[in-house]
């Protein structure tokens, strides 16, 4: 155990356990609006179209020499796009959302395998696929941690600030339209966090893994409580404890950060289904 908590005195590993409480944060709060309003399958859609993302920003940062068109910029802008085409399609198009969701989920990723395989390794050298797909959280610069940090800030600022109206948004669209409230744009800014919170997450747990972190703290918090702060609040302390005990076990047992942290929390919510269920069953048997 004295080994596994030397790790902490580098510097990789603290902005591993640094960047990992900034993505679970989100999870507990953005996840929360994801698991009670049904948008697991939006979420994942986004999360995939980020790696269109990806690969255009090392394309266009390795043959127009554009340095600033970083990674996480360009999967920023390919998710707040993959955002605004769900809410235009769920509010104006008649298209079915579910099939918007699998043609941008497949476009997405095929957009960065093309864009990937074109760019001039030459000039630049990018993430294997393997870190982006499935993340490698030790890779998060203290830049990068500073950008996490001020998103994850930004994001609760406006989620704070626009509390009531995601609520109403949430429980009580027809409320919500006589009110007068724009529900197009208070739900697209809230498509919008969760594009910012999947590229946040991605950092940590990686695109095809960003899904699980989302929605499953919120969904075993959503077993225990119903009230919106409640679940935010128990949600992220869960992600938390979760994940960090994730990154402990894989400094253990030097395993894959990201899919160790995944499968802490994925077995914990199994552990809380079979304590509701057992619970329930009790006070079946106490009513009788």
């Amino acid at each position: 155990m004295t080994s596994i908590l030397d790790y902490l005195s580098i510097s990789l590993v603290q902005n591993m356990f640094m960047a990992t409480v900034c993505a679970c944060i989100l999870c507990g709060v953005i996840g929360t609006y994801v698991v009670v309003n049904r948008m697991v399958a939006s979420t994942g859609g986004i999360a995939h179209t980020t790696f269109g993302g990806v690969g255009f920003a090392y394309y266009v940062m390795s043959v127009f020499m554009v340095g600033w068109m970083t990674p996480m910029l360009g999967a920023v802008i390919f998710a707040v796009v993959a955002a605004v085409i769900m809410v235009v399609c769920k509010r104006i198009s008649d298209l079915r959302q579910d099939t918007m969701i699998g043609v941008l989920w497949a476009v997405g990723m095929a957009i960065g395998v093309i864009f990937m395989c074109f760019m001039d390794r030459t000039v630049v050298v990018p993430a294997s696929f393997e870190t982006i797909l499935f993340g490698n959280v030790l890779l998060v610069s203290r830049s990068t941690l500073l950008t996490m940090a001020v998103v994850t800030a930004v994001i609760l600022i406006i989620v704070a600030f626009m509390y009531r109206e995601f609520q109403i948004l949430t429980f009580d669209q027809v409320h919500a339209r006589i009110s007068g409230m724009n529900v197009t744009l208070v739900d697209l800014v809230l498509y919008i966090l969760v594009a910012l919170s999947c590229v946040m997450v991605a950092n940590v747990v990686g695109i095809i893994m960003i899904i699980a972190l989302m929605t499953i703290p919120a969904a075993m918090a959503n077993l225990f409580t119903h009230n919106m702060k409640s679940m935010m609040l128990l949600g992220t302390v869960l992600s938390v404890i979760l994940s960090v005990l994730g990154l402990f076990l894989c400094l253990a047992w030097d395993s894959p950060p990201g899919a160790t942290v995944v499968l802490a929390v994925g077995i914990a919510f199994v552990a809380a289904l079979i304590i509701k269920r057992l619970s329930k069953a009790e006070s079946a048997k106490a009513d009788s």
